[in-house]
């Protein structure tokens, strides 16, 4: 039997122009039922979303086409982001492994799915892949799907050699940079024995120090070039300008010298250093020494230069200018504290209350990293009243998610809100709700984690995978460089595009052509914060 998903008609076009010069975007795609096209877990939620009158709908095997679950779907729900009205077929009690896909009768047919408790590991290795692939200063090569994806040495002159690219372009920047491995090391303090289990096709595999960690090191190795002698961070290394869209990596422009120290950079840098050198002390005394004097460093001259030191990013690309820095000495405190027992980095943390713990949050709101630190913490010393207050907000930020995703159409916990690079904050909502769950175990926190995934990976209005090279009719033409430049047809896999942020319906504006840079860019942010919510699903 042939898989259901191949018995779909037709499923896009690509944009184009119209013959009076107007762009035309393509069409939706013609699934009928949208659903997690890569899979479920057995023992957590799995719910398929539609638009149409009918309400009965069957689980059947694609083995033999063998009726597994029959069931009635939910009331109508309107969407007011996407415009539509739709039912939602919950299927929670088919927990048996094997591959299935949704009928609703008289209507249509879901993509094939499998369930299986490994369901998120080939996933979370492509997610790996995509950060591998950003890689900056060295050669890459790896395969993926039978196909090699590489480009040579690239950005030799840089000042702070190495690193991941930023995100579509070749940047690099410190405050995005520390937020993205921040991410990464959290998801390895969380959840170390499930992504040690994973090994990654890349040049370090294989020795003492687990792969996962290999990767974050080529990202932290970076940034310690990023820290002068006095402690200082400087903000980017970045062109003057973007290359063109076509560009390989190896032909991107130089030199690229840094840009000024920031009070953003410098306090960012403390903060992932300090717990670069946690998740490292296991393995590599020295590195972790290293990473741990850096940081202390960067927390000293945070103290020498109390006043705010701008970002000054003219003359280079990209635009991480936070107009705050509390959030981030917040994070850089919480760290310094947990790294080293420093009281006055406690005091320091504790003093400021009024940063809020955040449902939606990236590079310029980082106090969320901070309280996951600090309400995570065995460390003797905290004050009770403000880990009691935090762990109450907390839950309620966690049950809000919660009940959003009961409630949305598509499962998305954040409702209707939407901006640009939407996507990596879906995937970020994971963090605030499984650390939550280390605090207070709710099974309604994991089931809107996972249904999180399951509106990345193909239930949402296009029915189709936002991550390159993973499920159902992934992205084909991601703004990415690397994936225009070379010469092999499928995008770089396992990265995440930003998503729809702008237009009306909000949810229905999103275009997969490599020029739309809004909500078809990548950006490693996003990837980590995928990378986080892959990994509380691993085996």
């Amino acid at each position: 039997m042939l898989r259901p998903f191949l018995l779909l008609p037709a499923l896009f076009t690509l944009a184009c122009d119209s013959a009076d010069g107007e762009f035309v975007p393509p069409e939706p795609t013609a699934v009928v039922v949208r659903v997690n096209s890569v899979g479920f877990l057995p023992a957590r939620g799995k719910r398929a979303t539609y638009a149409g009158n009918r309400t009965r709908f069957e689980v059947r095997r694609v083995e033999d086409d063998s009726r597994v679950y029959e069931g009635e779907a939910g009331d109508q729900i309107q969407a007011t982001d996407s415009g539509e009205t739709l039912r939602v077929a919950d299927f929670r009690d088919v927990t048996e492994p094997g591959e299935y896909y949704v009928r609703v009768v008289g209507l249509g047919l879901s993509p094939s799915f499998r369930i299986a408790e490994d369901v998120y590991v080939e996933p979370f290795r492509a997610a790996m892949l995509g950060l591998h692939g950003q890689r900056c200063g060295s050669a890459v090569s790896f395969a993926w799907q039978d196909v090699t994806f590489e480009h040579a040495e690239c950005h030799l002159d840089d000042e702070a050699p190495g690193g991941w690219h930023d995100a579509g372009d070749f940047g690099k920047y410190t405050n995005n940079g520390a937020l993205s491995l921040g991410v990464m090391l959290l998801a390895w303090e969380h959840f170390q024995e499930k992504i040690e289990a994973v090994e990654l096709p890349i040049p370090e595999q294989g020795g003492d120090v687990p792969d996962f960690l290999d990767e974050c090191r080529y990202q932290a190795e970076w940034l310690l070039a990023m820290q002068d002698e006095e402690g200082g961070v400087s903000d980017r290394t970045s062109a003057a300008r973007f290359e063109p869209i076509d560009t390989m990596p190896e032909d991107g422009f130089g030199p690229r010298p840094l840009a000024p120290v920031s009070t953003v950079a410098t306090a960012d840098f403390a903060a992932v250093m300090a717990r670069t050198s946690r998740a490292f002390e296991p393995y590599d005394a020295e590195f972790s020494e290293r990473c741990r004097t850096a940081a202390t460093d960067a927390w000293a001259y945070l103290a020498d230069h109390p006043e705010v030191i701008p970002i000054m990013s003219q003359g280079f690309t990209g635009t991480y200018n936070s107009g705050t820095v509390a959030d981030d000495l917040a994070w850089a405190a919480a760290e310094i504290w947990e790294t080293t027992g420093d009281e006055d980095a406690l005091a320091a943390f504790e003093a400021d209350e009024s940063l809020p713990l955040r449902k939606d949050w990236d590079w310029n709101d980082l106090q969320n990293l901070a309280f996951y630190t600090y309400l995570g913490s065995s460390r003797d010393g905290r004050d009770p009243s403000r880990v009691e207050t935090l762990t109450t907000t907390a839950v309620t930020r966690a049950g809000e998610l919660a009940r959003l995703s009961e409630t949305h159409a598509y499962g998305r916990n954040l409702g209707t809100t939407y901006y640009w690079g939407i996507n990596g904050t879906v995937a970020r909502t994971v963090t605030l709700l499984l650390a939550t769950d280390r605090l207070v175990p709710n099974d309604g926190y994991l089931d809107s984690g996972a249904y999180q995934l399951d509106h990345l990976l193909g239930r949402n209005y296009f029915g189709r995978s936002f991550v390159t090279g993973v499920g159902y009719l992934p992205p084909a033409f991601p703004h990415h460089r690397p994936s225009a430049g070379d010469d092999v047809e499928p995008p770089w896999p396992g990265l995440l595009v930003g998503g729809p942020s702008q237009g009306t319906p909000i949810a229905t504006q999103w275009v997969d052509l490599t020029s739309d840079f809004r909500s078809n860019e990548v950006a490693i942010n996003w990837n980590a914060a995928l990378v986080y919510a892959l990994a509380a699903y691993l085996p």
